[in-house]
């Protein structure tokens, strides 16, 4: 064999295997810490620095972004994040946040004027989000709203927080307030501003709740919030659809 075939053969293999071959990068998953800022408005993503990471990729069902920070601020209400430390055409498993609402299809609830024992006057959410039907007689230090068809303010149906009603449940300054948007289109609650302590609701009504559990008027992560949709009043026959987001602090409500 010729030397210059040798030589050609030697420069081909340094090629192939050296600098033809990119070297795989083993990134490792962020550890992502979400956090409601801006009265709930938006939701802040942070994680600590990744070995190796160039950076990184935040993917929502709607859209891609991409950092080199260690925070990044989602301001279009969505369902689903996923973070990604990247290098190159390499990127880590995904940290996977689920933003949806946990809905409830349909809860039964009564106003204050049907006393029967079984028929709870009263609702709240679960520790899962979970619309909960509760009663006003040996429930009481679970409920959200009452269901009020006998109030002082007015006639008609009326959906009071705890510290609203007429004898307070418990000390929770959960408020209710009227949406012009209805419940499938509703992805955002608004701020604070116009709340009420009690309401009077109408069958097809969409509504948003702010659950204030500590009573300061203020979103903080211990606050959540909720739609709420009348589908029917019956009398004193109240059923409703609701969807709560579990995110503390997180005013979106994407389904």
């Amino acid at each position: 064999m010729r030397k210059s075939t040798l030589v050609f053969a030697a420069v081909a293999a340094l090629i192939f295997f050296g600098i033809g071959c990119d070297t795989i990068v083993t990134l490792d998953k962020p550890n992502v810490l979400p956090t409601a800022i801006n009265d709930g408005g938006t939701l802040r993503l942070s994680w600590a620095a990744i070995t190796d990471a160039k950076q990184y990729e935040i993917t929502t069902t709607e859209s891609v972004y991409t950092t080199t920070a260690l925070t990044y601020d989602l301001v279009t209400p969505t369902n689903s994040v996923e973070v990604r430390a990247v290098n190159g055409s390499d990127k880590s498993e995904p940290f996977v946040l689920s933003l949806a609402v946990k809905t409830t299809p349909t809860i039964t609830v009564y106003g204050r004027s049907d006393t029967a024992a079984s028929h709870p006057s009263g609702f709240g959410f679960s520790s899962d989000g979970t619309a909960v039907p509760y009663s006003l007689t040996n429930q009481a230090t679970s409920i959200d709203y009452v269901m009020d068809d006998v109030a002082t303010f007015g006639a008609g149906m009326w959906v009071t927080g705890p510290t609203g009603y007429a004898t307070p449940v418990n000390p929770w300054g959960n408020a209710i307030q009227s949406s012009a948007t209805g419940y499938d289109d509703l992805a955002i609650a608004p701020a604070p501003g116009n709340y009420d302590l009690y309401l009077q609701i109408a069958v097809n009504g969409t509504y948003t709740a702010w659950l204030d559990h500590n009573d300061d008027g203020v979103v903080d992560a211990t606050d959540h919030f909720a739609k709420i949709k009348v589908e029917s009043i019956d009398g004193a026959v109240v059923t409703l659809k609701l969807a709560y987001q579990t995110v503390g602090g997180l005013r979106w409500l994407v389904e």
